[in-house]
């Protein structure tokens, strides 16, 4: 057993588990901001000055520093996949407090993504070295490479969620956050690598300031928050998540192994090393499958909600103001405060086809059918979550309303 393992390996998790928590809060500022433009970047600036949106960054902060420490003792093919499991502490969280529903096919996502992280274990048991730092040059590479690469990916998604086209704006964002995170990931291993250097007394942090690191962390952490906070207020979001998750994650993996030095396990363990990846990958894919086919369902709801009312409901509004699987004790309104988490309902489309602000009215529940649920935790009044379930309680619906909001200091996203 190494330094790795037994220091490295439990630090992460840590780290991922509060990375899993902190979107939460997060998303319960970000959807009662107007939606975002562009690179999200004024968005960004407006949910800086909410005292609810800096608790969750707080939160972050903690995450990255316990990251920082765990990329000193443990290479990066074994921090970036396991910091994967913050979505799995991000879905139980949603299920546990919000009465969030997973299928199979999520739990089954859940049961892959730790089984690959035990293998991961046993693939490092005997040597995990930390590998040599990134020359500058490498990291002006990444600097210029990396950003021409994301904002071509981000433009290419504006194009697309312009035009309604959901799939090939999921993709764009999905690329370009996930190439950000990776990149700020790196940028973290540089930091990770002084400490452990500072530890022997070969340098100190100061040295950092006069490389392109810590430049290199911010520009792509806040580049990377910008793109996930755009997406978050879109359905892109949702779909978009598999793929943040794993480029996110092993990009870097790819990079250490390559370009870092890092040893790669030998032997059987290496067969294990390539399988825990495969399983890391298959289960992100699955609890993104899982919020995608969420996500389909609420558009059909969304779709019935939109037709003409004598249609919808034969012989006009239910009484009291309700719809079918809404609050009841309501009145199937939501105050102005209503918003649930991370599960703060979308608006319906507006003729422009744009997402139209929460505002808390009778429109928004036209817009989320059943988009209370009954004996849900007081975050507002909405049973709806990140996770998501459709709005009936725990015992219907299935996914994520939205999928998960990364992080603005997360660097190994997984």
């Amino acid at each position: 057993m190494n330094t790795a393992l037994v220091v490295g390996l439990p630090t992460t998790v840590v780290s991922a588990a509060l990375y899993g928590v902190a979107p939460l809060i997060q998303a319960m500022a970000a959807r009662r901001e107007e939606a975002g433009t562009g690179l999200g970047l004024g968005l960004l600036a407006r949910l800086a000055t909410r005292p609810l949106w800096l608790v969750g960054l707080a939160v972050e902060a903690g995450s990255f520093l316990l990251e920082v420490y765990a990329l000193s003792v443990a290479p990066v093919a074994l921090v970036a996949p396991v910091m994967a499991l913050d979505m799995i502490v991000f879905t139980l969280l949603a299920r546990r407090l919000l009465g969030e529903h997973i299928s199979r096919g999520g739990w089954s996502g859940v049961g892959l993504m730790v089984a690959g992280v035990v293998l991961l274990a046993y693939a490092f048991h005997h040597h995990a070295e930390v590998g040599s730092p990134a020359g500058n040059d490498v990291l002006l590479a990444f600097l210029v490479l990396g950003l021409i690469f994301s904002l071509l990916c981000a433009f290419g998604a504006n194009l697309a969620s312009a035009r309604q086209q959901i799939a090939g704006a999921a993709l764009g964002f999905g690329l370009a956050a996930g190439v950000s995170y990776a990149i700020a990931t790196l940028a973290t291993r540089q930091i990770g690598l002084a400490v452990n250097e500072r530890r022997n007394g070969d340098t100190t942090l100061i040295d950092l300031l006069s490389t392109p690191t810590p430049y290199l962390l911010v520009l792509f952490s806040v580049l990377a928050l910008g793109l996930e906070q755009r997406g978050l207020q879109g359905r892109a979001a949702v779909i978009a998540f598999p793929v943040t998750s794993g480029v996110s994650a092993f990009l870097p993996v790819t990079l250490g192994l390559t370009l870092f030095d890092e040893p790669a396990p030998d032997g059987p363990r290496l067969i294990a090393f390539v399988i825990s990846l495969v399983m890391v990958a298959a289960g992100i894919a699955a609890l993104g499958r899982d919020r995608s086919a969420a996500n389909r369902s609420i558009e059909d709801e969304e779709s019935l909600a939109d037709a003409p009312a004598d249609e919808t409901h034969p012989g006009g509004p239910h009484p009291g103001g309700t719809h079918p699987g809404s609050d009841a004790h309501s009145g199937g309104r939501h105050s102005a405060d209503t918003v649930v988490g991370a599960g703060a309902s979308y608006g319906s489309m507006g003729g422009e086809g744009r997402y139209r602000r929460y505002d808390g009215t009778d429109e928004d529940d036209e817009g989320w059918p059943g988009s209370a649920s009954p004996g849900g935790p007081d975050f507002g009044g909405s049973g709806s979550a990140p996770g998501g379930a459709q709005g009936r309680g725990p015992e219907a619906g299935s996914g994520d309303r939205f999928g998960l909001v990364r992080d603005p200091l997360r660097s190994a996203q997984g």
